[in-house]
């Protein structure tokens, strides 16, 4: 794997009894009480997950292993092949490092340098909410609520970007966001509209200590990068998953020999 490669995999691969409901406010007295957002409630996760990645005609698989602080700290340790540990990532509220073993290297970045690097405006929670199935921006009372046949469809304005969110009527669970990002950008010493896009999918949804849980999720990101149109898809399948409030560990160093890229 190669640099940009891990930084994608990581960055996408995230960035899913009492479920938590995040309420909103709305003029329709119907809606207003029909709906709220069923959010895992958790204070510890862990997962043991199939991740398949492609990107510019490259395709790659592994196995990760992901323990998760609701938002707080995401790890990840990826195996591509015969339990050999490759790289392993450990992803913050504003930061993201990682390890990669083949080549003794690692990386660090901040999210500002992350959405500058891949043009898309990423942060831990929309990292989170890949894993988890929860909404990537917490719905607050500016967002605008419909229901069509059998889903609420939240819109959400957030400047540049809209972000429309599917909810199924029924389980109150998000079931795909469709996020396009609008903010204007030089190149070549022109003024031009982004465009970009990213698509988030979840499936096979089972229960997990007494809530939902997507087992399958689909990431889906079109966007450009050096005057080039790209995309990027990653799929999960979580094998295993497992709610917990033991403490989990969260083993993370760079070893002295290993050179920043």
């Amino acid at each position: 794997m190669n640099k940009n490669t891990l930084i994608l995999f990581f960055c996408l691969s995230f960035i899913f009894a009492a479920c938590s409901k995040k309420t909103l406010s709305f003029k329709d007295a119907e809606i207003a009480e029909e709906f709220a957002v069923n959010d895992l409630v958790f204070e510890y996760l862990t997962t043991n997950s199939k991740i398949k990645f492609s990107n510019d005609g490259k395709n790659l698989s592994a196995t990760a292993n992901i323990r998760l602080k609701k938002d707080s700290i995401i790890w990840v340790s990826i195996t591509p092949g015969f339990g050999i540990e490759a790289a392993r990532g450990l992803i913050t509220k504003d930061s993201l490092i990682f390890i990669n073993r083949m080549n003794k290297e690692y990386s660090a970045y901040n999210f500002k340098e992350l959405s500058e690097k891949f043009n898309f405006n990423i942060n831990f929670e929309l990292l989170q909410s890949v894993l988890l199935g929860d909404m990537p921006v917490a719905p607050d009372d500016e967002d605008l609520v419909k229901k069509e046949s059998n889903y609420y469809i939240v819109k959400q304005e957030k400047g540049p970007i809209t972000i429309n969110n599917f909810v199924d009527a029924r389980s109150l669970k998000l079931e795909r966001v469709a996020m396009q990002d609008r903010s204007k950008e030089e190149a070549f010493g022109k003024t031009r509209t982004r465009n970009n896009t990213l698509t988030l999918k979840y499936n096979d949804f089972k229960m997990l200590s007494e809530q939902v849980f997507p087992y399958e999720n689909l990431v889906s990101l079109n966007y450009q990068r050096d005057g080039k149109k790209r995309k990027t898809e990653i799929e999960i399948q979580h094998k295993k998953a497992n709610i917990t409030d033991e403490a989990l560990r969260f083993p993370f160093s760079v070893p002295e020999k290993y050179v920043q890229k």
